[in-house]
């Protein structure tokens, strides 16, 4: 079974877009800072993992995770779901 990139990128706005605190989903692009802009709180964290992961279909090795992985949606798509390699 493959993930296919831009249903899971559409999931991915969706769920940014419901999530966002004290910004307009509309002003939201692939390129907002998530943690950066505090667009997502660190408690919505683990809650975005379980996303990456069901829209990946890997599971997410949170030891190998580095600060830039989650700076918006671009990165996110490329690091875990587009590149195809196993996170």
């Amino acid at each position: 079974m493959t993930t296919d990139p831009t249903a899971a990128r559409v999931a991915l706005r969706e769920w940014v877009a419901e999530n966002a605190r004290g910004v307009d989903p509309a002003e939201l692009s692939d390129t907002t800072a998530l943690f950066e802009e505090r667009v997502l709180t660190s408690l919505q964290f683990p809650e975005l993992i379980l996303l990456i992961e069901r829209l990946s279909r890997r599971l997410v090795d949170v030891t190998a995770l580095a600060p830039g992985d989650f700076r918006d949606i671009d990165t996110i798509m490329g690091r875990f779901v587009e590149d195809g390699a196993p996170a």
